[in-house]
């Protein structure tokens, strides 16, 4: 990660990552735990991830129904998450609003792990240089319905590191390959381009969404970013 200093950004700082250090970190953050998080139908168990890795659980709040949730920062490195709380009550009885609240915490989780440092108190400056009102307000990240799992940006560079975390984080590399090998080894294809040939990609998709608990949709961008599904093959799944 390098640090760059651009005044149209955070706090006039935007942070750069390469590809493969969002997968990195990810994994990092996952161990960090100390022990298992997965498990099968289940998925990632994010809030485990967020209690163990940074100490935060979630609070539940009301919001204007465009938001799904917010993440605080403070100058001493602390962070706080905060959940629309009608996205949390419908994810007690829905399926798709518990997947969408998952997602809406591993987007906060990428947040954090990314654009935390952009806020902390610079202490390395003379005290005379300091803005005393920094050090006791809070910087606050809204997340946006259409930006929580978005392929789409106009520029919101901390929402792309934040959606890359997000996959990375509940649809690890690693694990996709051995469920996807598995999938593809019960039903005796030999890879995803050849299951999209044979027209049962769909079905082995939405096993994986399954496994991992999340959207039939995050599902196939994670798969298109891991180079499971060609390029040529995109449209045909796309009109599926």
């Amino acid at each position: 990660m390098r640090l760059s200093y651009i005044k149209s950004s955070l706090r006039g700082k935007q942070p750069y990552f390469k590809d493969e250090e969002f997968e990195v970190m990810m994994d990092v953050l996952r161990h960090s735990c100390g022990g298992e998080v997965f498990n099968d139908g289940a998925g990632i168990d994010v809030d485990l991830v967020l209690l163990k890795a940074y100490g935060i659980e979630p609070d539940f709040v009301p919001m204007a129904p465009e938001l799904l949730g917010r993440t605080k920062f403070y100058p001493d490195g602390s962070a706080v998450i905060e959940i629309n709380r009608k996205l949390a009550d419908a994810a007690e009885v829905e399926d798709i609003a518990r997947r969408r609240l998952r997602t809406t915490l591993a987007h906060e989780a990428g947040h954090i792990c990314c654009h935390r440092d952009i806020f902390l108190k610079d202490t390395s400056t003379l005290s005379l240089f300091d803005d005393p009102m920094h050090n006791k307000m809070n910087q606050v990240i809204l997340c946006r319905q259409e930006a929580v799992g978005n392929r789409h940006y106009a520029g919101e560079w901390w929402e792309y590191q934040a959606n890359r975390c997000m996959a990375s984080l509940l649809l690890p590399k690693h694990l996709i390959k051995e469920k996807v090998d598995a999938l593809l080894g019960k039903r005796q294809e030999l890879s995803m381009k050849d299951a999209i040939r044979k027209g049962t990609a769909v079905s082995v998709i939405r096993r994986l969404a399954d496994v991992f608990d999340v959207s039939f949709e995050a599902t196939v961008y994670r798969l298109k970013d891991l180079g499971y599904i060609p390029d040529e093959f995109q449209m045909d799944l796309d009109l599926m």
